[in-house]
């Protein structure tokens, strides 16, 4: 999984949706999946890149289960589709479990802040933001936090 995204975008911080699915098109077209794990990471990547994402929440739930050795990454996959969903509360609970099995911290803490402060954006609910303040008390995002809590 990292191998895949680390060739489509070469060290990028983000991208939209557009550019990923563009990206996985042209990559998949130079390469062949080795193996059946990539090749089901490749329809899931494929599912979210495109905006099918209840399918594609059901194939990296599929892939957590068979290769429980990359849940980590797999769970983190999940939430982002919950969150694309605008299910911010099932994104954050998966990007907590992906924390739980492995997942790197400092990434869950960008991805749980980027979901409660969209969710926040939404419904100017200050709960919203205190949900990561909970989460991550000396997380990378409490300055903000404090700020929108304070403002």
């Amino acid at each position: 999984m990292r191998r895949f995204f680390s060739n489509l975008f070469k060290g990028k911080q983000s991208v939209s949706l557009k550019e990923a699915y563009q990206k996985s098109g042209e990559y998949l077209s130079r390469t062949r999946a080795t193996d059946e794990e990539e090749t089901l990471e490749w329809q899931a990547s494929n599912a979210l890149t495109s905006g099918e994402f209840e399918e594609a929440v059901q194939r990296y739930l599929e892939l957590a289960i068979k290769y429980p050795w990359n849940k980590g990454i797999y769970l983190s996959q999940v939430g982002a589709g919950y969150y694309f969903l605008t299910e911010f509360d099932k994104a954050i609970a998966y990007y907590l479990e992906a924390k739980q099995v492995g997942m790197d911290a400092a990434l869950i803490d960008d991805n749980v802040w980027e979901t409660c402060e969209t969710q926040f954006n939404n419904t100017y609910n200050k709960t919203d933001i205190k949900k990561y303040l909970e989460y991550f008390p000396e997380g990378n995002h409490v300055d903000k936090a404090q700020k929108l809590l304070n403002g």
